[in-house]
């Protein structure tokens, strides 16, 4: 029987238009007010990183300044490391075009005792607009997505599943890391409610405020 184990990932997923970017109508999605959410690991022997080999649009150690972007500058993402612990990525893409960051995150087991892990992440907490059906939960579990290998497999909550468990898992065994990407996928429902003209004072919609990475041991 597979024990799980809860990592933590505590953080606020949002989708929200920032200041005037230029003239037209250019919708940002990014993770909250500052485009940030944590993902934090402090068990399982489970260490969480940037990727060592990051996507074109991904940089390191990075701050996204969401009151200066400009349409040209999107898709953006930045992922910061902080000892294993704990990463924060920042992402800035358009509502209305599908985009695969491609690796962001690095696992890796540091078990001593030679177990193995299938690490997937949920999301767990959703923001006002979605607890109250204004956008289906399950349009914003599919826009964000965790991704792993190739045949790529989806490794965050699966929408179809009630309970928003992972489609799938990464399997990391002791002493070894595994890449996990991040895909951002358009939904209709989620454009329309975020949409703006940027003439005035940024808008933000929260749309997941707590993500969970589990471990399962094999």
């Amino acid at each position: 029987m597979k024990r799980r184990n809860v990592l933590t990932a505590v953080g606020t997923l949002a989708f929200g238009v920032g200041t005037a970017l230029g003239t037209g109508a250019v919708d940002v999605v990014s993770n909250n007010s500052d485009g940030s959410f944590r993902v934090v690991s402090p068990g399982a022997d489970i260490r969480i990183d940037p990727a060592d080999s990051l996507g074109a649009t991904v940089e390191k150690n990075q701050s996204i300044d969401f009151a200066t972007l400009q349409p040209n500058d999107l898709p953006v993402a930045t992922v910061s490391g902080n000892g294993g612990q704990m990463v924060t990525v920042q992402v800035a893409v358009s509502a209305t075009r599908d985009h695969d960051f491609g690796d962001i995150l690095k696992l890796t087991n540091n078990n001593t005792d030679g177990t193995d892990y299938d690490v997937g992440f949920t999301y767990t907490g959703f923001g006002a607009d979605v607890d109250d059906g204004s956008i289906p939960k399950s349009d914003v579990v599919e826009a964000f997505q965790f991704t792993h290998g190739s045949p790529e497999s989806i490794v965050s909550s699966d929408w179809a599943d009630p309970q928003y468990d992972p489609q799938n898992y990464v399997s990391v065994s002791a002493g070894t890391s595994e890449t996990v990407g991040l895909k951002v996928v358009q939904k209709t429902s989620i454009a329309n409610s975020v949409s703006g003209s940027f003439a005035g004072d940024s808008e933000n919609t929260v749309l997941v405020d707590e993500v969970t990475a589990v471990a399962n041991q094999q």
